[in-house]
């Protein structure tokens, strides 16, 4: 008994770094990833000039990534599209330095002749690539940028690709507080 007595006085003698006061508080938490979900997200992008909307979506599926570069006229007339030659967009994938790790049109052949590509007014024209499953596995690591583009045209148009969530990880939460009162 003394020594409880003789404790509690030494507490009240040596000022006090933690203080206990009435109130109420709120306790939020909310997760910051998923988990237990393998299953990548698709990425997109979309840009709008003069007359002509560009959408990108990348999506992994199987093994394989799938690259759609969707061209729009959004005006009332036709939209011409002049290239030198038979090829009319291209496709990049870089990596964190912007190292080109594969390119649509790599190991191609057009035609070294003018061509006029015509998209009808309201209309969409679709372009799609896809890697086949060898050859997204060599990339995949590095790869984090795909950049489509129409040739001659002041624009590119760029996107993340695809991450996993990993299967089985610890979800990320994040807790906050919001305290009311003394």
């Amino acid at each position: 008994m003394r020594k409880i007595i003789l404790l509690l006085s030494l507490f009240l003698l040596i000022p006090s770094m933690a203080s206990a006061r009435f109130g109420t508080g709120i306790g939020i938490t909310f997760p910051a990833s998923s988990s237990g979900s393998s299953a990548p997200q698709s990425t997109y992008a979309s840009l709008t000039y003069e007359q002509i909307a560009e959408e990108l979506s990348i999506q992994e599926t199987h093994g394989r990534l799938q690259l759609e570069f969707k061209i729009t006229n959004t005006s009332s007339i036709p939209y011409s599209l002049q290239q030198k030659t038979s090829q009319i967009y291209d496709i990049i994938i870089t990596d964190k330095n912007g190292k080109k790790l594969w390119q649509w049109s790599d190991n191609m052949a057009f035609t070294q002749a003018l061509t006029t590509v015509v998209i009808s007014p309201h209309s969409t024209t679709v372009y799609e690539a896809e890697l086949d499953s060898k050859t997204y596995r060599n990339i995949k690591e590095k790869a984090v940028l795909a950049t489509a583009y129409l040739l001659n045209s002041p624009c590119k148009l760029s996107t993340k690709l695809p991450t996993h969530t990993a299967t089985h990880s610890t979800p990320v939460l994040i807790h906050g507080g919001v305290i009311i009162g003394n």
